[in-house]
């Protein structure tokens, strides 16, 4: 793979074409996130294991009504309202060494960045002068078409949080707005705190009544923070059909699912023997911090604290992550937040070669690759690159190799 990256590198990159592409990102979308100065090459075979086998595989089993009352009995903050397949809008993040695959997390709500697919890798494209399969092609037309059949009207509030680093995200939420629009959508951004439903029960914001809402909030904001969303979940009560993706997705994706997949056996959950093969094949070892006697415990069953990422629940991102964590973290958690963790092995992406925006190579440089699933089918591949996982990530298009 060295090679793919070098002859990029050596043909496509310069600093010049990188900065004609930050303004081009920057001009179409009012903000210049971070973004790559190179793609991220993944191995047709791999690609093809992931797309055929093993993605189809998993939104089998998060489909399966066995796993999802499993859920439900545990109850949340919000009342139970089943999910089907078209509120299947997420993303699971793999980490690839070699031919070595293994699900990194599942992210059962809405990706960062979502609005961004289908134009970040054409204007890589452009810029870099680099034919590329746009695995998100039509993806706004289809977003637009999709939101419109599922709430039966075109009056769509985009409904967004107004707590901290959703600022940071306001300009990628405009244009979202603003392809929804021209794609024969009335959407409009909008607050979730400022929620409220009218007299025939629809939708309100500002005394404009709207068709559905598209939730945008992340969950575990909302979860947390009960009195600035207590307008919301209001309304959530009132019509809980007209949300979407169902905000009962992101709970029973949170990372005690992939407790539940460590333990997978045949006959579970409605799959076949084919497809919980192609499950345990890349499923990392995981469980409950709450069921572990002892920090030496913990440390045992996964072969030394080296091989041990500790992970919150309910975290996006990085938060509250700690890998390859101390003795001491790893006996404060276990002694004050054994109940909100999981203990899940590690297994590092491989190296790659990358180098920054003055052709400076940037060691080590690993990356996640995302796969994007929409309405319960292949929707995209993304990746996010990284020198510190606790760092900046910026997007990188995905470029299929031999």
């Amino acid at each position: 793979m060295l090679i793919n990256y070098q002859k990029y590198y050596r043909e496509n990159f310069t600093p010049e074409r990188y900065k004609a592409y930050q303004a081009d990102f920057e001009k179409e979308v009012g903000k210049l996130y971070a973004i790559s100065t190179g793609p991220y090459f993944l191995k047709e075979r791999n690609a093809q294991k992931i797309r055929e086998r093993i993605l189809p595989a998993l939104m089998k089993f998060l489909g399966s009504s066995e796993y999802q009352e499993r859920v439900y009995e545990r109850g949340w903050f919000l009342p139970k309202f089943p999910i089907e397949k078209k509120d299947f809008f997420g993303s699971a993040d793999f980490h690839i060494d070699g031919d070595e695959i293994r699900l990194i997390e599942l992210n059962f709500f809405l990706p960062g960045h979502f609005g961004l697919v289908e134009l970040f890798p054409k204007l890589f494209s452009k810029n870099f002068d680099m034919e590329l399969e746009v695995f998100a092609e039509g993806f706004e037309v289809r977003l637009a078409k999709f939101l419109k059949e599922r709430f039966g009207g075109d009056k769509i509030a985009l409904s967004i949080n107004h707590l901290g680093l959703s600022v940071h995200y306001f300009e990628h939420y405009k244009y979202i707005e603003n392809f929804l629009n021209q794609n024969g959508v009335r959407a409009k951004v909008v607050y979730a705190k400022d929620a409220g439903y009218s007299d025939t029960g629809k939708p309100m914001w500002d005394g404009e009544e709207f068709d559905g809402v598209f939730n945008i909030v992340i969950p575990r904001i909302w979860e947390h923070n009960p009195e600035e969303f207590k307008n919301y979940t209001a309304l959530f009560h009132k019509t809980p059909e007209s949300f979407f993706p169902n905000p009962w997705c992101w709970t029973i994706g949170d990372k005690r699912f992939l407790n539940v997949l460590s333990s997978l056996e045949k006959k579970q959950h409605g799959l076949s023997d084919d497809e919980i093969a192609a499950l345990q094949s890349v499923t990392l070892k995981s469980a409950s911090l709450k069921d572990f006697s002892s920090v030496d415990h913990v440390c045992s069953f996964f072969g030394g604290r080296e091989n041990l990422v500790l992970k919150p629940i309910d975290n996006y991102h990085t938060q509250g992550v700690f890998m390859e964590p101390t003795l001491e973290q790893i006996e404060e958690i276990f002694a004050e937040k054994a109940d909100i963790y999981i203990a899940q092995e590690c297994f590092n992406a491989e190296k790659i070669y990358y180098e920054n925006e003055n052709k400076e190579a940037v060691e080590p440089w690993r990356s996640q690759l995302r796969v994007e699933f929409f309405n319960g089918e292949f929707s995209n591949f993304r990746s996010y690159g990284f020198s510190d996982p606790f760092g900046l990530s910026p997007m990188m298009p995905v470029v299929i190799v031999q």
